[in-house]
């Protein structure tokens, strides 16, 4: 197909959606969705989140179409709410983010007796997310959790003798990570 039929089926599209065309949804779902999800994707880097955005984007643009300016170019308009839809994904994590670190902080700051304790706990939760994952599951499991060397084992499918070297080894790592400057 010719780019110039391209942009004539993109016109035809964005009028229909214009009109509200009952099938002026599903056709430019079938047109653009996944192309607008894989954008999304590289943008947010989640693909649950992609999917989502990428469905808010093209209801979006269902609702908008009545809006655009008639020399409106398809592509480009959706692309450009796909990306203000990927920036409104991201300030609500943020925000999401900061209120369940700060209820967080208060829980602690209520039962374990001050801001000081928050501090170590914040610290502490900051160097466990520079462990890989295989040495934060232990120390989470050994140490948040209380589980034996041969419980965390069972848990992680692992040998006790893996258990025993990954907990010394990420001790040793958090000791580093949390030493003053």
């Amino acid at each position: 197909m010719e780019r110039g039929d391209f942009a004539e089926l993109e016109r035809e599209l964005l009028k229909s959606l214009r009109k509200r065309g009952p099938a002026a949804l599903e056709r430019l779902a079938e047109r653009f969705g996944a192309e607008l999800t894989r954008a999304a994707y590289l943008y947010l880097g989640d693909a649950h989140a992609a999917d989502d955005v990428a469905q808010e984007t093209l209801i979006a643009a269902w609702e908008g179409a009545r809006r655009c300016r008639h020399e409106t170019r398809l592509r480009p308009w959706l692309f450009g709410i796909l990306f203000n839809q990927c920036r409104k994904y991201r300030r609500s994590l943020w925000r999401r983010i900061r209120r369940e670190r700060l209820a967080g902080r208060r829980r602690v700051e209520a039962h374990d007796g001050g801001r000081e304790n928050y501090e170590q706990l914040e610290m502490l939760r900051q160097a466990l997310g520079k462990l890989d994952e295989g040495l934060r599951a232990v120390i989470i499991l050994r140490f948040g959790q209380d589980f034996s060397i041969a419980q965390a084992a069972e848990v992680l499918d692992l040998p006790e003798g893996t258990v025993k070297s990954r907990t010394h080894s990420a001790i040793q790592k958090l000791r580093e990570y949390m030493r003053p400057s």
